[in-house]
């Protein structure tokens, strides 16, 4: 396979990716958030298991799809610094891990919701406790800790991008700017400052990494791909 056609193979595949993680980040959490998020979960949860086991599938194809992103911009990055690379790759692995621990808290809420029911809720104080518990490792894992080392590793993966000039610099300008907001929103919520929910105020500060991962960045690698005179400068400066 020549380079301009492993080039292009890269392109397809992390523009298709950004996309397929953004579809499994948002469908999941909708389907678990419809389960784990009412009142009487704890009943609920065991009935509509199908919806939560769901949920965590949807999850764990985000979960390896931003692995796999890392992998294949780290042969493109490095060209350029290669310690950042490595920090946006590990920034990736590390969220991948906390994704992973929150949907295992989804998962266990199943065994709970059954023992709960199977209990007649003899001592429902014992549930409710470990099912608070479960919701509330899942909340920090899928939500702040998930923006935090996603917002730092988008900033390195962006600010590379600017320096490479691999797209567009008014491209890795949108994402520097919109993963560098996800910052506060991983912070804020646990001050109580302000409600990032998708329902809350505080989801505009997501907007700008929407347009840059579900939008601009699909787009321009499907369509144009990467700068080939910023491949072919670096190609040079290395050979």
């Amino acid at each position: 396979m020549t380079l301009e056609a492993t080039h292009r193979r890269t392109e397809i595949l992390v523009a298709s990716l950004f996309l397929i993680t953004a579809f499994g980040s948002v469908a999941g959490s909708t389907l678990l958030d419809s389960v784990v998020d009412t009142p009487d979960y704890l009943i609920t949860v065991s009935s509509r298991s199908a919806s939560v086991v769901s949920g965590v599938l949807l999850w764990l194809l985000n979960d390896i799809g931003i692995v796999f992103i890392g992998l294949l911009m780290f042969p493109l990055l490095r060209k350029h610094d290669e310690s950042l690379a490595l920090g946006y790759v590990g920034m990736r692995m590390l969220e991948c891990v906390f994704l992973v621990i929150g949907v295992v808290c989804a998962l266990l809420l199943i065994p709970l919701s059954q023992e709960y029911i199977s209990s007649g809720a003899a001592d429902a104080a014992h549930y409710q406790t470990a099912g608070l518990l479960l919701k509330q490792a899942r909340y920090l894992c899928l939500t702040p800790m998930m923006l935090f080392f996603l917002g730092l590793g988008g900033v390195i993966l962006a600010s590379l991008l600017w320096k490479s000039r691999l797209v567009p610099r008014p491209v890795s300008a949108v994402g520097v700017v919109g993963y560098a907001m996800l910052l506060p929103m991983a912070i804020l919520p646990l001050l109580g400052v302000i409600d990032t929910s998708p329902s809350g105020r505080g989801a505009i500060l997501a907007i700008p990494v929407m347009v840059f991962e579900i939008i601009l960045m699909p787009i321009w690698l499907l369509a144009k791909g990467f700068n080939p005179s910023a491949l072919e400068a670096r190609q040079a400066t290395h050979s």
